[in-house]
This record gives structure tokens, C-alpha cells and sequence, in this order.
């Protein structure tokens, strides 16, 4: 008898699994002995259907809704997974552009029991096993998997797929990753299969160096973003030295890249998917973007959430805000993880008009006594909120920092009217 009996079992053994929002690398497993022997147990699932591989510092979350959009947009049966999830574990596993049912997460469970108790899973490893078994399961014609972190040793990366995407890299996640951009890109470049095509975004060009050396080595095709030139102006992009213009409803130019890797994914792939340039278009024109990518956030007012944490999203944030008010006009309510309070973060929470801060809870976020002396800043309680949130109704307002922070915002923001 399985003790997965309802879905609320499911919950309360993930509850008591470490979560990489709170503990950090403490819950993760950097190895892919554990994900690969479970798989096999399971039939390995993930050698069931065909996928597409994405990793990268910033845009693969993007990127990845973007094709499932234009695949489904095509007529194609498309799974997505990605993460983290923001308001609910469904959120992972996508199928055709609905997330997954607790009926389907449940019949996973009870099918893996035995197998949890005799190969320990971390919370990730866990979620890429029922994305594999669920899209397995359906049978869809096209699985795109977004790593969780890295590439190399994330679980995700005991698949096949037609194609490898590496969307950007930036210094994140240092401690685990390596303190250089070319051990970055070296974890990245992991998920570069023998023979598998792969597509760049901006890189440097000490990273695009490691990437050509590694591809070279797998006998990958090396297909770059930056030879459509893509350009941005005010949400339009074109392409092809502007022979392709896509009117967009994105708000931060750095989606010139995204879209541009979609479109050569495409196209590198039609022998596979053949997509007609009209679907093509329709999807990413009609694509209404992702949650926490500077979305916005509230319906009557100028509010958007950016989850930025990192350099590179940081500055494409601000550069968004900037196309519709001066920083100095802008009122900014952050919070952010622990090991992401630095110096260099702290200076692009500065010269705004007003700053609050909100501290989480866990052990990996940031402390407001961390934060109160090297930022001119407020900090905002449970208790002043309200109060302080009706002020702001009138005022641009980017919440930032923290893909973690989403779920906090969207509850606080309910009861203003």
C-alpha cells in the first residue's frame, strides 16, 4: 500500500524535503548517479520522447515559454518544465500550456514510491523524474527542459535532445558554479551533446571561447543568436538586418535575444518540427510573456515585478524602467537571498526615489540588518504595508530582486484597490 494515498501526502513529504530557496546548495545533489539510477528503474522515461535542453544565467525560462508557445502554435503536443515554481509545485510541468493536475502528480508518487525510499532524491531531482515520467506519459512531440542550475551535474542533463541552448552567462551562483566566467561557461556547456546542435545568445567573449571549444570537441554545430543581429527598439525587434520585424509585447530589450534563439532553434530544427514562418510570428507576437519577468504586476497601476538577482538582469531591468520614467522618479520595493547581497547588487538598488525592503523568511535570505547600513533604504512589514503600498498607487513601482519574493508581492498586493 502506498502512503501517497491523497495529494496532501505529496505535499507533506516535499515539505519535508530541503528546498533550494531555503538551504541553498545544501539541497542539491551535484551528481547525476542518483537521477540516472531512478530513471532507469522507471523505464528511463526520458529517452521516451524528444526534447530540447536550456540552460543559461538569465532568458532560459523565457526562451523556453517562447518555444512552447510558437510549437504550440504549430500544432505541436509540447511539455515544458522549468523552475523554480512561484506560487504553486504545478507550475513546473506544463502540457500544452496547462500545468499539470494533482491527479497526474499523485499517480507519479504512488508509482515511485519504493523506488523514493531505496534511492534518496533531492527536492529538484524529484520534479525532473515527473517531468520525464509525465511527458513520457503523454507522449508529446517536443519536451522542453530548462536546467535548474548549471549544467553539467544538474538532473536535467541525463537526456538527448535535438538541440542544446545556452541563452547567456553571468556571474551567479559563484560558490557553486566557480568564481570565473570561464568555469561558468564550463558548467554550462555541460548539457553540449555529442553530434546535438547548439545555439548561443550574447555571451563574451571569454565565455563564447569555452562554448567553441566544447562544441568543437562534441562535434556540435555552433549556431549564434548574434549572426541574425537582432535589434530593440520600444518592443519591437527585428532581425536579418531588419528584414524580419516582430512587434512584441516584451518590455526589456535583452528579449531581442531570446527571440532571436527561438528563431534559430526553429530553423535548425524544422527537419524535426517543421513550424511555416507564420506561426512562427503569430507566437512570439502573441506571446504574453512570463510571470516575474518584469510583469506587470498589478492591473490598475504602473507596478511590475522583475526577479532579477544578478548583473546582467539587473541592468536590463533598470535599462526597461528608464524607456518609461527616470530611475530618480521611480519608487523601488526589494528583497532579496543572502548570498546575493553584495556591493555590486546593492548599487543598482540605489538613487531611486524612495527604497523599501522587505526581509523573507529562510535562512538563505538577506537580513535587513545586513542590508540597513550600506543602502539608504525603509524597511517594510507585515504591520505598515497597507498603508504604505495605498501610498504608492500613483507612483512607477518595480518590486526586484528575488524570483522568491513573487509569491510575497502578489499576497500583499491583493487587498489594494
Amino acid at each position: 500500500m502506498s502512503r501517497f494515498k491523497t495529494i496532501d501526502d505529496v505535499w507533506d513529504f516535499l515539505n519535508a524535503i530541503p528546498m533550494f530557496q531555503k538551504s541553498g546548495a545544501a539541497a542539491s545533489n551535484f551528481s547525476l548517479e542518483n537521477i540516472r539510477a531512478f530513471c532507469d528503474h522507471l523505464g528511463n522515461p526520458q529517452d521516451e520522447f524528444s526534447s530540447i535542453h536550456i540552460a543559461g544565467t538569465n532568458g532560459k525560462g523565457t526562451t523556453a515559454h517562447l518555444l512552447e508557445q510558437v510549437y504550440a502554435e504549430a500544432g505541436y503536443k509540447t511539455g515544458l518544465f522549468t523552475s523554480p515554481h512561484l506560487l504553486r509545485y504545478h507550475e513546473r510541468f506544463r502540457l500544452e500550456k496547462e500545468e499539470i493536475s494533482d491527479k497526474k502528480i499523485l499517480e507519479f508518487f504512488q508509482k515511485a514510491d519504493d523506488l523514493l525510499h531505496e534511492i534518496p532524491l533531492s527536492y529538484f531531482e524529484i520534479s525532473t523524474a515527473l517531468t520525464f515520467w509525465f511527458f513520457a506519459d503523454q507522449q508529446v512531440d517536443v519536451g522542453i527542459i530548462e536546467t535548474g542550475l548549471g549544467g553539467r551535474l544538474d538532473s536535467t542533463n541525463i537526456i538527448k535532445p535535438e538541440l542544446s541552448i545556452i541563452t547567456s552567462i553571468g556571474m551567479d551562483h559563484e560558490a557553486i558554479l566557480g568564481d570565473r566566467i570561464e568555469k561558468i561557461a564550463l558548467e554550462k556547456a555541460g548539457i553540449i551533446k555529442q553530434n546535438t546542435p547548439v545555439i548561443v545568445g550574447d555571451l563574451s567573449e571569454k565565455a563564447e571561447s569555452v562554448i567553441k571549444e566544447v562544441s568543437l570537441n562534441r562535434n556540435a554545430q555552433l549556431y549564434k543568436a548574434n549572426d541574425l543581429k537582432p535589434e530593440w527598439k520600444s518592443g519591437t525587434v527585428f532581425l536579418n538586418n531588419r528584414s524580419v520585424q516582430l512587434n512584441t509585447k516584451f518590455r526589456e530589450a535583452v528579449n531581442k535575444w531570446n527571440i532571436a534563439m527561438v528563431w534559430l532553434a526553429i530553423e535548425v530544427l524544422k527537419s524535426k518540427w517543421n513550424v511555416s514562418q507564420e506561426n512562427l510570428i503569430r507566437g512570439i507576437e502573441t506571446f504574453d510573456g512570463v510571470r516575474a519577468r518584469f510583469e506587470k504586476i498589478h492591473t490598475d497601476y504602473d507596478w511590475f515585478f522583475s526577479g532579477a538577482h544578478n548583473s546582467q538582469a539587473l541592468e536590463s531591468s533598470l535599462n526597461a524602467i528608464k524607456e518609461m520614467k527616470p530611475i530618480a522618479d521611480t519608487v523601488l520595493v526589494f528583497s532579496l537571498m543572502g548570498d546575493k547581497l553584495n556591493e555590486n547588487t546593492l548599487e543598482y538598488f540605489k538613487g531611486f526615489k524612495e527604497v523599501y525592503f522587505i526581509e523573507q523568511e529562510g535562512e538563505r535570505a538577506a537580513k535587513w540588518s545586513d542590508v540597513k547600513d550600506k543602502i539608504d533604504a525603509t524597511l517594510l512589514t507585515e504591520s505598515d504595508k497597507e498603508k504604505i503600498l495605498n501610498e504608492l498607487k500613483t507612483e512607477l513601482v518595480i518590486f526586484m530582486g528575488s524570483f522568491y519574493f513573487y509569491p510575497i508581492v502578489k499576497r500583499w498586493i491583493t487587498n489594494v484597490s
